[in-house]
């Protein structure tokens, strides 16, 4: 819709990084905030944040680029790195999980502990992150007629120019006729963008009454976490229309044979860490009874 909201000469400030940033920054705010109230030192968990930034950029590029490799070329080499464009596969930041439990360790703080306080506000940034793809025009869904589908502008919108954005715009253009030099606007399609944000926003939801109100056992909203966006995801490709890869003779993209794997792995976690509070809890030595 508006991949670029201001243009300077050469200063572009694009709506997908200043949602990211945006995402970022408040995720850190809140994260910061909860766990001084824990006890746990807001100056490291600032540090934590700025490596976990890059290494979760890092893994989201490499997974979209092992997923869209047409879409790179050695002849636009800034486009490999220049995420602020979009082109991020949000499941390979979950690699930064794994970076967390190791820089925890090394700091002497409980990775479960902090994981309650920070997972939940993973869905909430997630969300604002959608909200950049809309305005960029990525993770764009398939044509339709519902009534709350939406078409895209062309980028730039003047017929004129050559154009360079919009991709379900110039998507329709190659498969569905649409002319570069006569119209402005893609055939109406799901919003997906925006059903994944409104997902997302209930997961956040859940996530924070669940701790709450019923915290079962420490670490438990990380696999929540994991099997609830998972479930979302899964619906949600249904609907999606950037020809993402498919397996089983096209019945299913990458992505959802990925959250199918993210639902075991979660409701694999939650099983492991229920047990084991089990097992702790009754191997626990118990207070002598006084008379």
């Amino acid at each position: 819709m508006l991949p670029t909201l201001i243009e300077l000469g050469p200063l572009k400030i694009h709506s997908y990084g200043l949602m990211m940033a945006v995402a970022f920054l408040l995720g850190v705010y809140l994260v910061r905030r909860e766990c001084k109230r824990a006890g746990i030192d807001s100056d490291m968990v600032a540090d934590l944040a700025f490596w976990t930034l890059l290494v979760g950029l890092l893994g989201s590029r490499v997974a979209h680029i092992l997923l869209y490799r047409d879409e790179y070329s050695w002849q636009d080499p800034v486009g490999w790195i220049a995420f602020w464009r979009g082109g991020l596969v949000f499941q390979g930041a979950l690699v930064a999980i794994l970076f967390v439990y190791w820089y925890l360790r090394r700091k002497g703080v409980d990775f479960w502990t902090f994981a309650d306080i920070a997972v939940c506000y993973i869905p909430l940034g997630h969300a604002i992150g959608r909200l950049g793809c809309f305005l960029n025009g990525c993770c764009y869904g398939e044509r339709s007629d519902v009534p709350w589908a939406i078409p895209f502008r062309r980028v730039p919108f003047d017929l004129s120019q050559q154009p360079v954005g919009s991709p379900p715009y110039l998507d329709h253009c190659v498969r569905y006729g649409l002319s570069y030099w006569e119209d402005r606007w893609s055939f109406p399609i799901h919003p997906t963008q925006l059903y994944s944000a409104f997902g997302l926003l209930c997961i956040f939801i859940i996530l924070i009454l669940l701790r709450r109100k019923w915290m079962p056992f420490r670490g438990f909203v990380l696999p929540t976490y994991l099997v609830l966006y998972g479930i979302m995801r899964f619906i949600v490709e249904f609907f999606r229309g950037d020809h993402n890869p498919t397996h089983f003779g096209g019945h299913l993209s990458d992505q959802q044979v990925f959250c199918i794997i993210l639902v075991f792995v979660g409701g694999g976690l939650f099983w492991y860490l229920r047990m084991k509070r089990r097992t702790d809890a009754s191997s626990s030595p118990t207070a002598p009874e006084t008379s």
